[in-house]
């Protein structure tokens, strides 16, 4: 089933924080977005929304929702800049829909949140059962790019809250 995306800010049922017009120009400007450009529409929306959702699943924003009922985390009053100005309550940030343009493109190059095999391991011994995990091999679920957009607007959640974490 197709996804339709809604990115109003604050809507009752918004769903992405980047319009697919949004994400493509940020990929415009982007080197290495070979996987973005070559994947087809549909790809892209279920990305972008995919992408919002573990936005929200994942970190602890700053600032407190504009409405208790909406169903996204932004927008948000009391979210200030590195520059100590205040972002507009009514709007979803630039950061923020960079952020999960880049997100998504990373869901459409690998499944971050998926559980692995083998992959993970230092390595593995049968006779007398050693596996000795390898903590560098698998990668973050947010990626370090995605980080570095974000990390100075909220705070990774507890990784206990992972448990949880629905997939599209």
């Amino acid at each position: 089933m197709a996804i339709t995306l809604i990115a109003t800010p604050g809507a009752d049922n918004a769903n992405t924080y980047s319009t697919l017009a949004e994400a493509e120009s940020y990929h415009e400007t982007r080197l290495h977005n070979d996987d973005w450009a070559s994947a087809v529409t549909g790809d892209k929306n279920k990305a972008l929304a995919w992408a919002t959702r573990l936005l929200d699943d994942l970190i602890d924003w700053f600032g407190s929702k504009t409405d208790v009922y909406q169903p996204l985390r932004f927008p948000r009053y009391n979210l200030v800049d590195t520059d100590g100005q205040i972002f507009d309550s009514s709007t979803i940030p630039q950061f923020l829909k960079n952020a999960t343009a880049e997100y998504a493109m990373h869901l459409i190059i690998g499944d971050r949140v998926k559980e692995t095999d083998l992959k993970g391991y230092q390595s593995i011994k049968v006779a007398s059962i050693r596996i000795t995990p390898d903590k560098y091999d698998n990668p973050s679920f947010i990626p370090p790019s995605v980080w570095e957009m974000i990390k100075d607007y909220g705070v990774r959640k507890n990784s206990t809250s992972f448990r949880g974490l629905s997939r599209a």
